[in-house]
């Protein structure tokens, strides 16, 4: 049997047998009542959000793709490791991680606990001493250091820095194998031996990486690119890790000012659509 059938087999049987001991095939999704529709977040899938500016994306990106698994993670440490790869174009770090704080003071409170960033930040008065303790105590810490070891934030902003960043990560992590293949030479006809990629192994099967870009338009342009040609390029640089290391590209695009205008709420048109992306429509495809 070729090796990619024994290993698609091989793989069937694998993942049927994890759901048999009580294990995962995908972090299981927040939203219950949608679970037809988004089972939760698998290994080598490529996710794109997009809305009109200022519709939340980034809280919706953030409370699928990084709260909500990295909470999931950390109380079923058993069955799952994380990575995470966080590029914020648009916010610095530090708005991630207090927002990260809020949504674990809810979410830990049994939803009781409603602080904003803002409140954290003691912007209109002085934070609740009683927050700043449970943010101190010994559970909160656990799962901060926890978030602290599973994310990475990542300053490159062009297609090929991110690139060279998770290709390193891979390798570190990981076992190329290859393969031998023969061509004929264009010049002298001759069978010319090269070796090229086969598969790539993870050491720890469970891990999940995600990568986390946000948003799309923000990007730094590659040398001799346009801003549309440069979107495009990490499209494309995202699924090829998808596709070779089995990673999660979670890509942010904003739709086009022009879905936004008089003209298309008049006309009952403002749905975000794989036409209505901004600078670029291949993402989509992608």
């Amino acid at each position: 049997m070729d090796n990619i059938i024994a290993r698609t087999v091989s793989s069937i049987e694998e993942r049927r047998n994890r759901i048999l001991n009580g294990e995962i095939n995908c972090i299981p999704t927040p939203f219950e009542c949608f679970s037809e529709d988004f089972s939760g977040i698998q290994q080598g899938k490529y996710y794109l959000l997009s809305a009109h500016q200022k519709c939340g994306k980034t809280q919706l990106a953030s409370f699928m793709f990084l709260f909500h698994p990295i909470l999931y993670a950390y109380k079923h440490q058993d069955l799952i490791s994380l990575k995470i790869f966080y590029y914020p174009l648009e916010e610095t770090k530090e708005r991630i991680v207090l927002r990260f704080m809020s949504y674990l003071l809810y979410t830990m409170s049994n939803f009781r606990i409603q602080v904003s960033s803002e409140d954290l930040l003691s912007v209109k008065e002085a934070v609740n001493g009683e927050i700043l303790e449970l943010l101190k105590s010994e559970e909160y810490q656990n799962i901060l250091e926890f978030f602290n070891q599973c994310v990475e934030f990542r300053e490159s902003s062009n297609p090929t820095g991110c690139y060279k960043d998770l290709r390193k990560y891979a390798e570190a992590n990981g076992k190329i194998h290859k393969k031998k293949i023969s061509y004929p030479d264009k010049v002298t006809g001759e069978l010319v031996e090269q070796e090229v990629f086969d598969y790539y192994e993870p050491f720890n099967p469970k891990e999940y990486v995600l990568i986390i870009y946000d948003h799309l338009s923000l990007i730094t342009q590659e040398q001799g690119m346009d801003l549309r040609q440069s979107m495009n390029k990490l499209s494309e640089y995202m699924v090829y890790l998808r596709n070779t290391f089995n990673y999660t590209p979670i890509v942010i695009h904003q739709q086009s000012s022009e879905t936004q205008s008089l003209d298309a709420f008049k006309a009952s048109k403002i749905r975000p659509t794989a036409m209505g992306l901004a600078d670029s429509k291949y993402t989509s495809r992608d």
